[in-house]
């Protein structure tokens, strides 16, 4: 399952309109901001260059007009849109013009465009209207985010209940388009009573009725194969903690410290005495970030070492004295490659050591041992926890009070303790002058108060697994290399621990094992099961009508933001479960992908008490 590569797809088919000769055309790029976001991850300038793109345009952007040249709109269907589309017409800035939205164009708006056109004859302009059903962003190919910013404060305190409705509709529509993109109708399942069951129940009503008209989506695809896919919808509060949670990981640790937008990451570069910022790619054409984005950081650093000594190795072989001509046009030939190699080797040397510098800083990896050994239940010591958020103590106090959201999340704290060690985080919220680090906002820790008095009284799905994670048999949490990296591997490692972690399901890795494989559990009993389907079943079903083989196909979306975690801890699973004669692919996505301190930041929104300014402002 490659949700990106199929994304791509459709996309390059839009390029390609049927009808267009089989020389290439040229044509006009159109796009705006959030068609950019899907664009961006998913081609290169120079692909598109190949696919006949010559220029690229933001629709708000000023635009000449072009002779002799169609152009390609790649828009969302708002009316801000369809009224620029109108004054472009008018303006003639372009021989023919093709509109693409990303998810359908409403009957409202397909009139408001044909009213705006149909004057003086500009609709002949429009020569073709298209629903691409591309309302996402492929992260990766098993990695999707709607782009949908601070969705879990906005999913837990909407509003009003419009404003709830429209954010599920959205939702509803971007899931609608990633099920149309890999032509696969799902069975979904989802736990009742929350934002997540409301949109699968919005969703089966949306598939089914599209199901029952004669030419849908899915007519003569692979949409009638017995094997369907797994579509398990789950909400952001089943488990707050490993949002929180310092990872360890590359991938996670590139986004939690320095951030990653679009596939890119600013990152800060020791040249000839002074620190500037540069710019990385980080995309599928990398191939060390596609082999080690997944790995502990540890294993990073032996991956540059590796990636060093191949390519001394094939350095030397072209500087070899007595080379014939046949060696000498290989080696040639293979320059641009191997400098393209080093370039990667660069790259990363220098994103590792600027990460490393982070966590030695920060005694980072003492965080990530102590919140694995809290979240996978292992009883801590008030005692140590109070030493380390005390001021003396390593980190930031952003990294203390995570740790510590972290520890009341998963333990019940006794009053006392939970007084002393908040007492302590005051202290930070207070600083005194010549303190390095700005005031820290508590106000998370009025959310968390509120959030598990409601926990208690609903008997929420997180108490179940941590019950049955306690009855579980604990295991060591840290397995460490025996092997030596080469020097520069050493120098990545200097100054914090090579901790590997263990091979441990995280509490929605949990849940999925066990609706994937169908096993019989008490955690997953209560969740509701939709076949959009079956016609004549408008809602939940049960018993014989189940399907109860296990799924090799499965897509995981978090209602309210996800994490490159959780993500990471899904493929681990995937390759576990995988064998010779079935290999597991499970997908991964999220209303957005964010850091701990993004999500902290929602957490301490929630904390305050609403205001006039907390307006819903990401819909129409």
């Amino acid at each position: 399952m490659d949700v990106q590569s199929m994304q791509r797809e459709v996309l390059i088919k839009m390029l390609h309109p049927p009808g267009e000769d089989t020389a290439l055309t040229w044509k006009v790029l159109i796009f705006d901001d959030r068609c950019m976001k899907v664009l961006s991850s998913l081609f290169h300038v120079q692909q598109l260059q190949k696919h006949g793109v010559t220029i690229m345009m933001r629709i708000g952007e000023k635009r000449e007009r072009i002779e002799d040249t169609p152009a390609v709109y790649f828009i969302e269907p708002t009316t801000e849109n369809i009224a620029t589309v109108a004054r472009d017409c008018k303006m003639g800035l372009y021989d023919s013009v093709q509109l693409n939205f990303c998810r359908p164009l409403s009957q409202k708006l397909m009139q408001e465009l044909a009213r705006q056109t149909i004057q003086g004859g500009i609709h002949r302009k429009i020569t073709r209207v298209y629903d691409q059903y591309s309302d996402f962003v492929s992260v990766s190919s098993r990695l999707v985010s709607l782009g949908m910013t601070n969705s879990f404060a906005k999913l837990t305190r909407p509003v009003s209940e419009k404003a709830l409705m429209n954010y599920v509709d959205r939702v509803v529509d971007s899931l609608f388009s990633i099920v149309v993109t890999l032509q696969q109708v799902p069975i979904i399942r989802c736990a009742p009573g929350n934002a997540a069951a409301l949109t699968a129940q919005r969703l089966h009503s949306k598939l089914r009725e599209h199901l029952m008209s004669r030419n849908n989506l899915f007519s003569g695809t692979g949409a009638t194969s017995y094997r369907r896919p797994l579509l398990i919808l789950l909400d952001r509060n089943i488990d707050l903690s490993v949002p929180l949670h310092h990872p360890w990981s590359y991938c996670a640790l590139v986004n939690d410290i320095f951030g990653i937008t679009s596939h890119k990451v600013d990152i800060p570069v020791e040249e000839q005495g002074s620190t500037k910022m540069k710019t990385y790619d980080l995309t599928s054409e990398d191939e060390f970030w596609e082999e080690y984005q997944g790995a502990a950081f540890p294993q990073v650093a032996e991956g540059v070492q590796k990636y060093l000594n191949e390519y001394n190795e094939r350095s030397k072989e072209l500087k070899k004295d007595g080379v014939d001509l046949t060696d000498l046009k290989s080696a040639v030939n293979s320059m641009p490659e191997l400098m393209r190699k080093k370039r990667v080797i660069d790259a990363h040397t220098n994103i590792a050591t600027a990460l490393l510098k982070h966590l030695k800083d920060r005694q980072w990896d003492r965080f990530f041992e102590l919140e694995e050994e809290l979240i996978n239940r292992v009883p801590p010591s008030a005692e140590d926890m109070l030493k380390e958020i005390q001021p003396e103590a390593k980190g930031t106090p952003t990294d203390k009070l995570r740790l510590y959201l972290i520890y009341s999340l998963c333990h019940n704290v006794k009053p006392e303790d939970a007084q002393a060690m908040e007492k302590t985080l005051q202290g930070y919220a207070s600083p005194s002058a010549d303190s390095q680090y700005p005031k820290l906002d508590l106000s998370a820790l009025s959310f968390l108060k509120t959030f598990k008095m409601e926990q208690k009284v609903t008997s929420r799905l997180t108490t179940k697994t941590s019950k049955v994670a306690k009855e579980s048999e604990q295991r060591s949490l840290f397995s460490y290399l025996s092997s030596t990296v080469g020097a520069r591997g050493k120098k990545l490692l200097q100054g914090v621990r090579n901790l590997i972690p263990t091979d441990k399901s995280l509490p929605i890795t949990k849940l999925v094992e066990s609706m994937m494989e169908n096993k019989d559990s008490k955690d997953t009993a209560r969740f509701l099961y939709y076949d959009p389907k079956l016609l004549q079943t408008k809602g939940p079903i049960a018993g014989s009508s189940r399907i109860t083989t296990s799924f090799s196909e499965g897509i995981v979306f978090v209602m309210g933001g996800g994490n490159y975690v959780e993500y990471q801890n899904l493929q681990d699973y995937a390759k576990r479960a995988s064998n010779l004669q079935s290999a597991v692919s499970i997908a991964y996505g999220s209303t957005e992908i964010f850091s701990g301190e993004q999500f902290l930041a929602q957490l301490s929104s929630l904390g305050k008490a609403p205001t006039g300014s907390d307006v819903d402002d990401l819909l129409d």
